[in-house]
């Protein structure tokens, strides 16, 4: 969570400086619409309309839901986008009355409900559901319920008529959640994702892209553990909780088969959650690649580098590095361990150093020997370089 809002309170300096964002600005889902927006090129940001929206009235039952009576207005991107063809969703809010107070008691059972059954995976999922709004059963159009990766940390659920309802559309939505916090975060997807196989379900015969593939294998992944803890409990008439370890190991057998489209971190995690279910045969299979992010061996030691003006960085509390530059489109990067250690050595001062003089400081902070820290310097360097956040102005010309 610390890393997800490092890189929202970065881009928000990135594109409004002198922006701070805190926990609550950096954690509302409109708030994280408008930064998501202005990150891939559709606008500026303003930091006023981000405070505005952020004062829309919530009450928190385990989750906050919305409850202002202008939620409609302040949640129209949400709703738009996840409305079914020709249909406009409703929010229920505190003008709707008892009708309202009705549908929030449901949802504090359905919290208090996911607690009982799975306490560690309800603190483990709501983390990531910053809020929840509840659609008037006449408008949502049959929808149960539903997220975006365009709008994070909002979840829309229909009208309930059990907490159970609830409670499943939480671990649903909530594994989602965490896949979309995860995904920019962490390596999971890159842009060669956009290529990848499709995969054809059994049970529908849709075919999704690999980044919904995934998604949709870590909500049945979840939903199929949460069931196993549910004993005799009433379940909706949508509920997908006894189909969901069927879907869940029909989607990840073709994961596997399809692992080297996958970055590190979401190898990892596939492999973690399958080693229940599916038998692994051998180790996980690595893309063949090309390093081509490093520098010459016999750069000079008194070779200068210093970061793009543009250039600006935010660490994690985790130790992690974002950094990110107003480019078109803007561009944000997580960067490694040595990159990251690399980067804020001008942190207080920006001008050109020698590779001489960041070797000293790197061979020292390391704790290894001369030509061991060059050699990851040089890697560092090479990453920097290649994404275009510092630059050899020897070589500007």
């Amino acid at each position: 969570m610390d890393e997800r809002r490092t890189l929202y309170r970065l881009a928000a300096e990135m594109f409004a400086p002198g922006t701070e964002l805190s926990d609550n600005l950096a954690d509302h889902p409109i708030v994280r619409y408008e930064i998501g927006r202005a990150l891939a090129g559709h606008g500026g940001l303003d930091p006023a309309q981000l405070t505005r929206v952020a004062s829309m009235s919530v009450r928190d039952v385990g989750v906050r839901v919305a409850s202002d009576p202008s939620a409609a207005e302040v949640l129209e991107a949400p709703l738009r986008i996840v409305a079914p063809p020709g249909v406009r969703p409703e929010p229920l809010t505190e003008a709707d009355g008892e009708r309202f107070e009705r549908a929030l008691e449901i949802v504090e059972e359905g919290v208090l409900l996911l607690g009982k059954f799975a306490p560690d995976m309800a603190e483990d999922l709501l983390a990531h559901v910053s809020m929840l709004a509840v659609l008037k059963r006449e408008t949502s159009g049959g929808l149960v319920s539903a997220s975006s990766r365009y709008v994070p940390g909002i979840v829309l659920i229909d009208e309930p008529r059990l907490p159970m309802e609830v409670a499943e559309a939480l671990v649903h939505e909530g594994a989602h959640e965490k896949f979309f916090d995860l995904a920019i975060a962490k390596e999971f997807l890159d842009v060669s994702a956009e290529d990848a196989d499709y995969f054809e379900t059994s049970w529908s015969h849709v075919r999704w892209p690999l980044e919904q593939t995934f998604a949709a294998w870590h909500a049945y992944s979840c939903l199929a553990q949460f069931n196993l803890s549910i004993g005799a409990e009433q379940c909706g008439p949508d509920s997908l909780l006894a189909k969901a370890r069927k879907r869940a190991d029909e989607i990840g057998e073709w994961l596997l088969a399809h692992e080297t489209d996958l970055c590190a971190d979401a190898r990892w995690l596939l492999r973690a959650l399958v080693s229940d279910t599916i038998e692994l045969t051998g180790e996980v299979a690595s893309p063949s690649h090309v390093d081509g992010a490093t520098l010459s061996p016999h750069i000079s030691e008194d070779c200068h580098f210093h970061p793009l003006p543009d250039v600006r960085h935010k660490r994690a509390t985790t130790g992690r590095v974002v950094a990110g530059r107003v480019a078109s489109p803007p561009e944000v990067f997580w960067l490694d361990e040595d990159a990251s250690w690399t980067l804020c050595q001008w942190r207080h001062d920006r001008t050109a150093k020698t590779f001489g003089w960041i070797l000293a400081r790197a061979t020292e902070e390391w704790q290894v020997g001369s030509a061991a820290a060059a050699v990851r310097l040089e890697k560092a360097l090479g990453s920097l370089l290649a994404s275009s956040l510092v630059e050899m102005p020897d070589k500007a010309h």
